[in-house]
């Protein structure tokens, strides 16, 4: 493994990235289709059609494509970055739901 990829190679290249990509994208998606409205008003609505949890679940994706591109060349470490961020993700998900099924 050459300098460069040494130094790609560690969790935080991963982890920040995977944390970063998802919020990224949630805010492209708002200001694409919905900028007229105030973000604050927006997360409210999407949390009482109770559309939140499943546009959450659509924002990791691009998660899905870096994990991919860290593991084809092969920076596991990077990887396990992603996919750690991608889990605190699943465990937000999965406190919401338990939360809005109250």
């Amino acid at each position: 493994m050459n300098n460069s990829a040494s130094n790609i190679n560690h969790l935080k290249y991963g982890f920040w990235p995977g944390l970063i990509f998802p919020l990224i994208m949630f805010l492209i998606m708002y200001l694409v289709r919905y900028h007229e409205v105030g973000i604050l008003e927006y997360l409210s609505n999407l949390w009482r059609f109770q559309i939140l949890i499943k546009l959450m679940t659509l924002c990791v994706l691009p998660n899905l494509l870096l994990f991919l591109v860290f593991f084809k060349k092969k920076y596991d470490m990077a990887a396990r970055g992603v996919l750690m961020a991608t889990f605190i993700y699943a465990f937000l998900v999965i406190i919401s739901v338990a939360i809005q099924s109250l």
